[in-house]
């Protein structure tokens, strides 16, 4: 089984992507940890050291390692920045769920999170302009778009995990017992 999660940063990929995992029984393959995992840097020390460009060919790797196994992918936000990313993700036989926030609840959860390079780096008016430009990206590819304002992580997993459902997902219909744990 495979699911797809992307979405701004902020919007909940990993902490949703987490439970997701758990309620189905499946491995988390989050981008951003992925990346840790093979080169020993953060995104941010990334950016840093080779730039965004060079960020975005190194997560563009670990994703297509990725589409291969099965699992939650939780994506980092700005994987839709490559149009081949988009290409790859628009093409996959599985669901891309994109999570959607208001740019205010977004921000709110921004704020206090220094990891993000982005959110360093840029105004608020940088960023968004940013989440604009990405909107677009992120509908274009999605097969479910999940709102996420005013809604926990647990919200958002049962609503995803209710669409998994209406579309006859395998690995779902065979673990629903487990899906209210």
């Amino acid at each position: 089984m495979k699911v797809i999660l992307i979405g701004f940063m902020g919007a909940g990929k990993t902490t949703v992507g987490q439970l997701l995992a758990t309620k189905l029984m499946q491995s988390l393959l989050d981008t951003d940890q992925l990346i840790i995992d093979q080169t020993s840097q953060t995104p941010g020390d990334i950016f840093a050291t080779i730039g965004e460009s060079g960020f975005r060919e190194i997560e563009r790797q670990i994703l297509m390692a990725a589409v291969n196994k099965p699992g939650i992918i939780a994506t980092g936000g700005g994987i839709i920045e490559l149009s081949a990313n988009r290409q790859l993700l628009a093409e996959m036989p599985v669901p891309v769920i994109y999570l959607s926030g208001s740019f205010g609840q977004t921000m709110e959860r921004l704020v206090k999170d220094n990891s993000r390079p982005i959110v360093r780096n840029k105004s608020l008016l940088e960023l968004a302009q940013l989440w604009e430009d990405r909107l677009p990206k992120y509908a274009a590819i999605a097969t479910k778009t999940i709102y996420t304002d005013n809604k926990s992580a647990e919200q958002v997993a049962n609503e995803i995990i209710a669409y998994l459902k209406d579309i006859g997902d395998e690995t779902v219909r065979n673990r629903g017992s487990h899906s209210n744990s």
